[in-house]
């Protein structure tokens, strides 16, 4: 579904403010030891800007393509997040940024409790932004839905809570993003919408009408946020 999208969603997708991640490794007691696992880990959005807080990261996502634009130093594993168990070891946290709606998440979360003590769920919406919610509807419009997802819907608020990683803090900033025409059609081919494998040799028709039909340039700011979910025993 992301065949042809990694050297897009490397250079297109937006990254996690830096502000956010700061106050994230504040808050999970991220002090330069222990290991985090990111799931679902595109091309290092998390993993790589966590790497400093401590000693090893575990990156892991299904798609070897996405797999491959991360820099050394990051142990990569191509696999599910439905994979992880005991096997894997311990973790200081994991995250997992704009990916839960693909995942088991019951199987997931309780996968999750037996190797950490901290959750991290990361992203913003597509819906917060014109930008956004312009190219996808373009892309519904000419390529029809993407592929299935398991929680469409899913809030990663009630996700915590309905797991044992229910001692919730919210860490909220906010972003202010420019984009281009040029810059959004990259960031659709970064997407399971339109990613080049889906579009295809339609890529030229879905470039004009992207640029018949967006605005020149926006401008919006907008929330993104970072759910940190404790087991509530502890």
């Amino acid at each position: 579904m992301f065949k042809g999208a990694a050297p897009y969603y490397a250079r297109y997708r937006p990254g996690y403010p830096p502000e956010l991640l700061v106050r994230l490794a504040a808050a999970a007691a991220l002090d330069g030891t222990g290991r985090l696992l990111d799931l679902g880990c595109g091309t290092g959005h998390i993993a790589v800007p966590l790497s400093r807080y401590v000693v090893e990261v575990v990156a892991v996502d299904v798609e070897p393509e996405m797999l491959a634009q991360l820099p050394a130093g990051i142990h990569a594993v191509q696999g599910r997040a439905e994979d992880v168990d005991e096997s894997w070891g311990a973790f200081r946290l994991v995250t997992i940024g704009r990916a839960l709606h693909w995942m088991d998440r019951p199987v997931v979360m309780e996968r999750l409790a037996r190797i950490t003590r901290q959750v991290a769920l990361l992203g913003d919406s597509h819906e917060d932004s014109e930008a956004l919610t312009a190219v996808v509807e373009i892309a519904r419009e000419l390529l029809g839905e993407r592929p299935a997802v398991r929680e469409p819907g899913v809030r990663y608020a009630q996700a915590l809570a309905e797991s044992k990683f229910n001692d919730v803090m919210e860490i909220r900033v906010e972003v202010e993003r420019t984009w281009t025409i040029d810059e959004l059609i990259g960031f659709a081919y970064s997407t399971s919408y339109a990613s080049p494998g889906r579009v295809g040799d339609r890529r030229e028709e879905f470039e004009r009408v992207m640029r018949e039909r967006l605005k020149p340039f926006y401008r919006e700011r907008m929330p993104v946020d970072a759910l940190l979910g404790r087991c509530g025993d502890e």
